[in-house]
């Protein structure tokens, strides 16, 4: 399956996501996106960006008293009026990040499980 099929499922099946993402976390970028609509560039840039943020606030330690980094450290979650981001990277390669952005809070447990296994599927496909 290919990395756009992967997402486009994943966006159909989390309940409320309007976007899906494939990057690389090194570059901050995003390599492929799935959008019921058009999606500019800019939002994905920023997309990119807020995975990257939390990414480096978890790996620089600066989260080390309100989390267990060894746990929670391949997913993150950054919640914003009116829409919440679930970011999750591989086990295998820290850099490939998955991103989800949802409507409501209240469905981010399920896309934080299908974040992962979106992002571990990418993974085994491309090996």
């Amino acid at each position: 399956m290919t990395i756009q099929n992967h997402l486009d499922q994943l966006r159909q099946n989390a309940p409320g996501c309007t976007l899906t993402a494939f990057g690389d976390l090194s570059s901050r970028l995003i390599l492929r996106s799935s959008s019921a609509a058009p999606c500019p560039r800019e939002v994905l840039d920023s997309l990119s960006q807020k995975a990257a943020t939390c990414f480096s606030v978890i790996e620089d330690g600066h989260a080390s008293e309100l989390i267990d980094a060894g746990c929670y450290g391949h997913s993150a979650i950054m919640f914003t009026p009116g829409q919440s981001f679930v970011f999750s990277r591989s086990d295998t390669s820290a850099d490939d990040v998955t991103c989800a952005v949802i409507e409501s809070a209240q469905d981010v447990e399920q896309a934080l499980r299908a974040t992962r296994e979106t992002v571990q599927k990418i993974g085994e496909d491309a090996a």
